[in-house]
């Protein structure tokens, strides 16, 4: 696939059917991929925490700017 179809095809997801659980282990290998891409300076200055269960995610939403531009939506 070329630059330019992966650069239209490249969308943010606000949307996710809760009820399929992704293993740990797949979420693992994403980030470990997620680490490697470029950073400012080669810096790598994010960390990671994995939240694949309900009671993890609602200590850490809170936390989130989630959506912030779109103030009156529910999503």
């Amino acid at each position: 696939m070329v630059l330019k179809d992966l650069v239209f095809r490249t969308r943010s997801y606000r949307r996710f059917d809760e009820s399929y659980q992704i293993a740990y282990e797949t979420l693992e290998s994403l980030i470990d991929l997620a680490r490697l891409s470029a950073s400012t300076a080669n810096r790598q200055p994010l960390k990671y925490i994995i939240c694949n269960t309900p009671d993890r995610c609602n200590r850490v939403f809170p936390s989130l700017a989630w959506a912030g531009y779109l103030k009156e939506w529910d999503g």
